[in-house]
């Protein structure tokens, strides 16, 4: 008998980079999980969160599947402080989605926390029913502050100090080694209208070598042999980013290390499909 497909939630601050658009292709194409839907996230600006939406939408139409999954609006801003939530359609999905599931749900946040951060500020309980893949910060155990965390920082604390099941990919120092060259042209552009808009994106940060940060949150569910993970002591989270390990409760689990060509080869899979 097949095990059930692993239940996601990707939260998204799509419109700010260009990782995010290959990270929900590569969850999309992969068919390998049971995908709940879609949740905006903001990157630390002025409409960001209903650019990141739109874009999410587009994504998903260039693919095919604008129609197949929720697309929920999340919040404008970061918290404003770590007791009050930003209300949105996209923290009540979650927690909707979280205390119907029968198994674990996976929240995939490529972005700053403050969606699922709002969510179990307004409802506990999914403490005990969400698993939390966060992609943020440097490189592990010394951390600091890098563009996820920093918009919102005050939502990471939040959930380094709840119990949610939290795993940890520092971008510096560990997702930052994966990267789409020149060289991959053959393997993006032509695969179908995804492929094309992918290439594109990534020709107009002029060829250099990029990071694609946010594809290693997907493998790392789709294929858990291509990442090193190590099990700490689960330590405080300060405002710089930066981990006190004097103070820690629970555990964590860290993504130290990835296979960098196992996930490429992975995901030119993927677009092959529509290749």
């Amino acid at each position: 008998m097949n095990k059930p497909l692993k239940k996601i939630i990707i939260d998204s601050d799509a419109k700010n980079e260009i990782d995010d658009q290959y990270a929900i292709t590569y969850a999309v194409l992969s068919e390998s999980f049971d995908i709940r839907g879609f949740t905006a996230a903001h990157f630390g600006k002025d409409g960001s969160m209903e650019k990141s939406h739109e874009e999410i939408l587009y994504v998903l139409d260039l693919i095919g599947k604008k129609d197949d999954y929720p697309v929920l609006l999340g919040a404008e801003k970061a918290l404003a402080d770590h007791t009050t939530p930003c209300y949105s359609d996209g923290a009540q999905f979650i927690i909707n989605e979280a205390l119907k599931s029968q198994e674990p749900l996976n929240v995939i946040c490529i972005g700053p926390m403050t969606n699922l951060a709002s969510a179990y500020i307004i409802e506990p309980d999914i403490q005990n029913k969400v698993k939390c893949l966060w992609l943020a910060g440097k490189s592990w155990p010394e951390g600091g502050l890098f563009f996820n965390n920093r918009n919102d920082i005050t939502a990471a604390q939040v959930i380094f100090s709840s119990n949610i099941d939290l795993t940890l990919i520092p971008a510096v120092g560990t997702a930052n080694s994966l990267k789409v060259r020149k060289r991959d042209r053959q393997h993006i552009k032509g695969c179908g209208h995804i492929g094309d808009y992918l290439w594109k994106l990534f020709i107009r940060q002029l060829g250099i070598p990029k990071s694609i940060y946010d594809v290693v949150a997907i493998a790392a569910l789709k294929i858990p042999h291509s990442c090193t993970w190590v099990t700490a002591p689960r330590p405080e989270l300060l405002k710089d980013g930066t981990y006190n390990h004097s103070h820690t409760e629970g555990t964590i689990t860290v993504v130290t290390d990835i296979d960098e060509e196992l996930i490429r080869e992975d995901l030119f899979a993927a677009l092959d499909k529509i290749g």
